[in-house]
C-alpha cells in the first residue's frame, strides 16, 4: 500500500528491528489496531498475513519520545500566543522529531494567561489524539533570585486559595514547577492530593529547605536554575542526588556540560530523563524571536536575551537523544529510555505509553542508522514519513 495512506483501523509496519523498552528484537513486524499495539511478531510470520502495511525499510523502532517540558518550537511559543493553532504547530513540529507526546508548557506569566491557557486546555477535546497530555506550567510560583528568563514582575507566592484552583483543573495540570522555600506544606498538600505532579525548580532554596517540604516527585531541567552541590551545603542539587525523585536535563551542550549530565546519569539512573525546555526557534532556522514579550536571539545554538541570559533551547528531542550517545557516551538503548520510557515513568503513565508492548499505545518512531527519524506514528496514525 501507499503508506502515506496508512490510516486505516488495522495495518502493520514492516522490515524493522524493536527496541520494546528493554532489548532490540531484529527482523520484526508490529501490528496496529485503531490507536493500540495489536502484536510485535517476527517479519517470518507477517509475510503470511493479508494486511495492509508500511515498509520500514531496516530502521529501529522505538517508543515515541515524550517530551515533559516544551515552551514552544517550529516558530511558536505557547506565552506569545495561547491559541489551539499554537499547539498544532508544535505538535507537526515535534512528529518530525520523532517526538508524539508532550507538555505544552507555560512559563512564568499574567494571571490572564494563566486563566487563558487552562480555558485552551478546557476546550481542547482532542488533546491526546494531538499529542497533548497536559499542561506544565513553569512557575509563577519560583524564586526571583532564579527566575533565569523569566519576568521577575509576574512571580508571586502560591497561596491556598489558588492551589484549590489549580486542583480543580488536575485533569489538565500535569506538572507544576515552584520553588520549595516559597510554598507551605498544606498548600503543597493540597495539588498533590489532587494528582499533580510538583517539581522543584527556579529555586534557591537549601537542601533543608526542600527536605522540610514533602510532596516533590520531579526536579525541572537539573542543574539549571538551582542552588548548586557544595561541600558544606548540598544544595537543590544535592537534594537531588541524595533523594532521587525524578528530573528532566537539558542535553544541549549549553544548559550543562556533557561530563555533567554523565555524572547525573550515574546518580539517578532510570530517575534521569530527556527535555528539551525548547523555545520558539526549535525545528526552523529563526536566529531572532519573541521569548513572552521579550527580544531573544540565538547564537551557536543558544538561546539568549541580549544581555546573555539563556532564554530557553533549540533543541529537539532527536538532537537530545544523539548528544546522549555521541556526547554523554550512553548507549542508544539508555539515550531511547531517558526520550520516552523514564518519563512515561515520571509521569506515571508508563502502563501505556514509553514501550512498544502489546496493548500500549501505537506511538512509535522509527530512527535510521544516523539516528534520523525517518517515520513517525501517532496514536496509530502515520503522521510523518521522510
Amino acid at each position: 500500500m501507499n503508506s502515506k495512506n496508512a490510516q486505516n483501523n488495522q495495518y502493520m509496519i514492516t522490515n524493522i528491528d524493536v527496541f520494546n523498552g528493554q532489548k532490540i528484537e531484529e527482523k520484526q513486524a508490529i501490528i496496529i489496531n485503531n490507536d493500540s499495539i495489536s502484536s510485535i511478531i517476527p517479519m517470518e510470520k507477517a509475510h503470511s498475513l493479508a494486511m495492509e502495511s508500511v515498509d520500514g525499510h531496516g530502521a529501529l523502532a522505538t517508543a515515541g519520545f515524550i517530551d515533559i517540558q516544551l515552551n514552544g518550537c517550529g516558530g511558536v511559543l505557547l506565552n506569545t500566543d495561547i491559541n489551539l493553532s499554537t499547539l498544532d504547530t508544535m505538535n507537526k513540529t515535534n512528529v518530525k522529531y520523532g517526538t508524539t507526546q508532550y507538555l505544552p508548557t507555560l512559563i512564568t506569566s499574567t494571571e490572564v494567561d494563566l486563566n487563558d491557557t487552562l480555558s485552551l486546555m478546557t476546550s481542547f477535546d482532542n488533546a491526546e489524539q494531538e499529542g497533548v497530555l497536559g499542561l506544565h506550567l513553569e512557575g509563577p510560583f519560583i524564586s526571583i533570585e532564579k527566575k533565569g528568563a523569566h519576568q521577575a514582575r509576574y512571580i508571586r507566592e502560591l497561596d491556598l486559595t489558588t492551589a484549590q484552583r489549580l486542583a480543580e483543573h488536575s485533569s489538565h495540570i500535569k506538572v507544576l514547577t515552584l520553588a520549595p522555600e516559597h510554598i507551605k506544606q498544606d498548600v503543597l498538600d493540597c495539588l498533590t492530593d489532587a494528582g499533580i505532579t510538583v517539581s522543584i525548580g527556579h529555586t534557591n532554596a537549601t537542601y533543608d529547605q526542600v527536605n522540610s517540604r514533602s510532596g516533590f516527585s520531579m526536579a525541572t531541567h537539573l542543574y539549571n536554575a538551582m542552588t548548586p552541590l557544595g561541600s558544606r551545603e548540598p544544595g537543590v542539587v544535592g537534594y537531588i542526588f541524595d533523594k532521587k525523585p525524578h528530573a528532566g536535563i537539558i542535553v544541549d551542550g549549553i544548559h550543562a556540560s556533557y561530563p555533567s549530565v554523565r555524572i547525573a546519569h550515574q546518580q539517578l539512573k532510570e530517575k534521569l530523563f530527556l527535555v528539551t525546555d525548547a523555545v520558539t526557534p526549535a525545528g526552523t532556522d529563526l536566529t531572532e524571536f519573541d521569548m513572552a514579550g521579550t527580544q531573544a536571539y540565538v547564537t551557536d545554538g543558544k538561546c539568549h536575551y541580549e544581555d546573555g541570559t539563556i532564554a530557553g533551547a533549540a533543541i529537539t528531542m532527536i538532537d537530545g537523544v544523539r548528544n546522549l550517545i555521541n556526547h554523554v557516551g550512553l548507549s542508544k538503548e539508555e539515550a531511547l529510555r531517558m526520550a520516552s520510557l523514564y518519563p512515561a515513568q515520571a509521569l506515571k503513565i508508563d502502563d501505556e505509553y514509553g514501550q512498544l508492548k502489546e496493548n500500549y499505545k501505537a506511538n512509535i518512531t522509527l530512527i535510521d542508522s544516523n539516528n534520523d527519524i525517518t517515520t513517525t506514528i501517532q496514536m496509530g496514525k502515520l503522521v510523518y514519513q521522510k
